[in-house]
């Protein structure tokens, strides 16, 4: 099963870079979102096939699939998620503000700045939950 998976992974990866090149060179004027996007697609794929291969192995060994300390991290790990995420679009609504109307910059569109107020709080829960786990100490 491991191997499997160890597999389907590179395949996996390796398509979203074929397809990324052939979005990138397709579309010129695009192509650094629409590099990001895939980009974004990849990372939620890869902590998804990450997150089941966990539990498979967790499920074969015979040990519990949600503990206390798991339990905890993973709260521990949304609060944080979620005031960076309240942060962030604070960020953004000053930025916008103050660069627009002080400085005369233009506003941050609000695509790239509703992309960003998805990816870093998700980014940050998977990254502190795993984090959180592996470290132990969540009090």
């Amino acid at each position: 099963m491991e191997k499997q998976l160890n597999l389907f992974i590179r395949v996996f990866v390796l398509a979203l870079i074929i397809a990324a090149g052939s979005l990138f060179f397709t579309f010129p004027g695009k192509s650094i979102w629409l590099l990001a996007s895939v980009a974004i697609a990849m990372a939620v794929a890869l902590v998804a096939l990450v997150a089941a291969s966990e539990r498979v192995t967790s499920m074969k060994t015979g040990l519990p699939l949600e503990d206390e300390l798991s339990r905890k991290a993973t709260w521990k790990a949304g609060y944080y998620a979620f005031v960076t995420g309240l942060w962030l679009a604070i960020g953004i609504m000053a930025a916008n503000l103050i660069g627009g109307e002080i400085f005369k910059l233009p506003d941050i569109d609000f695509r790239y700045a509703f992309e960003a107020m998805l990816v870093v709080p998700g980014l940050t829960f998977v990254v502190l939950a795993m984090l959180f786990k592996k470290k132990g100490n969540v009090d």
